[in-house]
C-alpha cells in the first residue's frame, strides 16, 4: 500500500480497509455499509474500520489536503468554500446524539468543505480541507454581540487559513464564496497572501453616508453580457434561462457593523464588481444581482470581467454538493445511527465525489489538468495497457487524448464504466456514475500492476 487513497491510519490494515470502502462508495453509488460490501465479513470489517479511535476524519482530510497541495503548487488556485446541510429527518427514531439543521427542527449535519479549482482552466485539484458540524446546542440569541471566534460562522474565517497553509505551495489563493462569506471579521482578518472574492449579502454602509448597493447602482456600466442562469432544485425552484446582465465596478470603503468586536479596523477598502441583469423578473428571488467584494485590484473592464469568471466557478462545488446527494451516493440516507461513525462516512463520500467529478469535469480536455493530478507517474505502463485493450479499430474508438493529460485518464475510466466511446450527436458524455464504476474497475487493474512489479518499481533485484 505505497500511496493510500484516504489515509494511513499508521496502521496498513486500515488503509487497506479504507481505500476498500473508498472505492467500494464511488462505485455503487450508496452509504449503505451492507451494499457497499462484497460479504459479512467486509461488512464487519467497514464497521469495525468506522468505530475504530485510530481512524479520524483529520487523517482523511490532512491527506486529501496533501494531495490537492501538490498539484497547486505554482498555480493560481481559487479556493471555493460553501456548506451543505445533510437532513436525516426520516431517521429521527433511529439516530441519537445528532443536533438539528437550518429549519431548527430536523436531525442532521452540516458539510463545509474547501475545494481546489484551477483559476485559469477551471480544473478541480481536489479537496483543501472540511468541517463536519453536529449542531448539537441549541440557537443562542446573543449572535451579533458574541464575540466572532465564539460563533459557528468562524468556520468562514478558519477555511481561509486552512486554505493559506494547505496551499503555500501555490502561486495565488483566492477564496471564493457565496453570500454567507459576507463577513466583516474575515475581511478584517484573513491571511495576508490569501485574497477573498465574495458575494456581498449585507447591502453594508459605506464612508460616504450611502449603502452599498445603491453606491454601486450610481456607476455606470462597463459592458453589458449575456449570462446562462442555470436551473436551481429546491425550495426556490428555477427554470434554466438567459439573462442580459449590466456589469460596473469600482472602489468603496464599507464601514465595520455596529455589532463587531471594536479592535477590529473602523473601515475597509474593498474592490466591487457588480452585475445586475438589465430586464429582471418580476420575482425578486430569480433576479440576477452579484454584488462581488473582493481584495484584488479592478481597473479595467477586463480585470472586472475576471472576477464575475472566477465567481462562476462556484458552481463546482455545487455539483460536488449533488454527487454525493440525488446525482450520487445520497449521504442522506446513511442508516448509521452515530454521530462519530457518520461523521468520517460523510467525509469519505465527500472525498469519493470530488474523485468523481475531477474526471467529469476534465473528460473534454478543457481543464488542460495533467495526469499527475489523478495518477503517479510509475502508473502510466499499466494504464497504456489497459487504454490499448479498451481503443476500437476505428478512429472514433480510439483515445483523442495526449496520454500526459487527466482528459486519457477520464477517458480509460470511462470506457470500463461502459461508456460506448462516442462522441457524436446523440451520445451522452460520461457522467458521474459511469466514471464511478470505470474507477471500481481500474484502481484494482493498477494496483494489481503495482503489486506484481514491486520489487522494479523499488529497484530491488
Amino acid at each position: 500500500m505505497d500511496q493510500p487513497q484516504l489515509g494511513r491510519f499508521r496502521d496498513r490494515r486500515l488503509a487497506r480497509t479504507g481505500d476498500a470502502l473508498l472505492s467500494a462508495m464511488q462505485q455503487k453509488q450508496t452509504m449503505c455499509l451492507h451494499a457497499l460490501a462484497e460479504d459479512r465479513d467486509e461488512t464487519r470489517r467497514f464497521t469495525d474500520f468506522l468505530d475504530n479511535e485510530a481512524v479520524t476524519r483529520h487523517e482523511m482530510l490532512v491527506h486529501a489536503g496533501r494531495q490537492t497541495a501538490q498539484r497547486a503548487v505554482g498555480r493560481h488556485v481559487l479556493a471555493i468554500a460553501d456548506t451543505s446541510e445533510m437532513n436525516f429527518a426520516t431517521h429521527t427514531g433511529r439516530k441519537h446524539g445528532f443536533g438539528t439543521v437550518g429549519n431548527g427542527k430536523d436531525i442532521g449535519v452540516f458539510l463545509h468543505p474547501i475545494i481546489a479549482v484551477d483559476a485559469e482552466q477551471g480544473g478541480l485539484f481536489g479537496l483543501v480541507g472540511a468541517e463536519v458540524i453536529n449542531r448539537t446546542e441549541a440557537k443562542r440569541g446573543d449572535h451579533k454581540t458574541r464575540p466572532a471566534d465564539e460563533k459557528e460562522s468562524r468556520r468562514w474565517l478558519t477555511g481561509a487559513e486552512t486554505a493559506g497553509e494547505v496551499l503555500a505551495g501555490a502561486l495565488m489563493i483566492t477564496m471564493v464564496e457565496d453570500r454567507e462569506g459576507d463577513i466583516f471579521d474575515q475581511f478584517a482578518r484573513k491571511p495576508a497572501h490569501v485574497h477573498l472574492l465574495v458575494r456581498a449579502a449585507q447591502n453594508r454602509s459605506t464612508d460616504d453616508e450611502q449603502k452599498l448597493f445603491e453606491r454601486c447602482a450610481g456607476w455606470s456600466a462597463v459592458t453589458h453580457r449575456t449570462i446562462r442562469v442555470a436551473a436551481k432544485h429546491g425550495t426556490a425552484e428555477r427554470a434554466e434561462r438567459t439573462a442580459v446582465v449590466a456589469v460596473r465596478y469600482g472602489e468603496v470603503t464599507i464601514k465595520r457593523p455596529r455589532h463587531a468586536e471594536t479592535s477590529l479596523p473602523p473601515t475597509l477598502t474593498l474592490h466591487v464588481v457588480d452585475v445586475r441583469e438589465v430586464d429582471p423578473p418580476q420575482d425578486p428571488k430569480q433576479r440576477v444581482h452579484w454584488c462581488l467584494l473582493s481584495t484584488h485590484t479592478v481597473s479595467t473592464p477586463e480585470e472586472a470581467m475576471q472576477l464575475v469568471g472566477w465567481y462562476r466557478l462556484r458552481w463546482t462545488i455545487e455539483q460536488v454538493f449533488r454527487t454525493m446527494k440525488t446525482d450520487g451516493v445520497d449521504v442522506e440516507t446513511s442508516q448509521i445511527t452515530t454521530p462519530g461513525s457518520l461523521l468520517k462516512l460523510v467525509v469519505i463520500a465527500l472525498i469519493a465525489a470530488i474523485r468523481v467529478m475531477q474526471l467529469v469535469m476534465g473528460r473534454d480536455g478543457s481543464t488542460g489538468q495533467r495526469l499527475t493530478d489523478v495518477a503517479d507517474p510509475i502508473e502510466v505502463p499499466a494504464l497504456q495497457a489497459i487504454n490499448a485493450s479498451l481503443e476500437g479499430r476505428t478512429e472514433k474508438l480510439r483515445n483523442p487524448f495526449d496520454p500526459s493529460t487527466l482528459a486519457w485518464y477520464a477517458w480509460i475510466a470511462a470506457r470500463l464504466g461502459g461508456w460506448s466511446g462516442y462522441t457524436s450527436k446523440g451520445y451522452k458524455p460520461a457522467g458521474p456514475k459511469t466514471m464511478a464504476r470505470g474507477l471500481k474497475r481500474l484502481d484494482p487493474m493498477v494496483a494489481g500492476w503495482r503489486l506484481a512489479n514491486h520489487s522494479a518499481l523499488v529497484g530491488l533485484p
